[in-house]
């Protein structure tokens, strides 16, 4: 299974955090769509932002929410995985809100 990078855009003499194909696919799910939208790497489909404040809630909670196209009246509560929490741990520890993100 490939392995990607994920580096901190506004830090770059922090080491990259190596992310499994599966968390890679996952990311979206922990950005803030409006936010991300908004800054100048949005058009780039390997760029991430992780507002920091939605990260620490995500990370306290525990879970994140996920609608589904079919059924758009609810939400599926999803509890995050042991490699999820590490990469939110990571963003959070080091105050990274954009990361970009390449194969190993």
């Amino acid at each position: 299974m490939a392995k990607y990078l994920a580096a901190a855009i506004d830090k770059p003499t922090l080491k990259p955090y190596e992310i499994s194909q599966t968390l890679r696919g996952q990311l979206h799910y922990f950005t803030e769509g409006a936010s991300a939208r908004q800054w100048e790497h949005s058009g780039d489909p390997n760029a991430f932002f992780f507002p920091l404040e939605l990260t620490s809630e995500l990370y306290d909670e525990g879970v994140f929410y996920v609608t589904s196209p079919l059924d758009d009246q609810n939400q599926a509560e999803i509890e995050i995985t042991e490699e999820q929490e590490d990469f939110l741990d990571w963003l959070i520890s080091n105050q990274i809100e954009k990361v970009k993100v390449s194969e190993a």
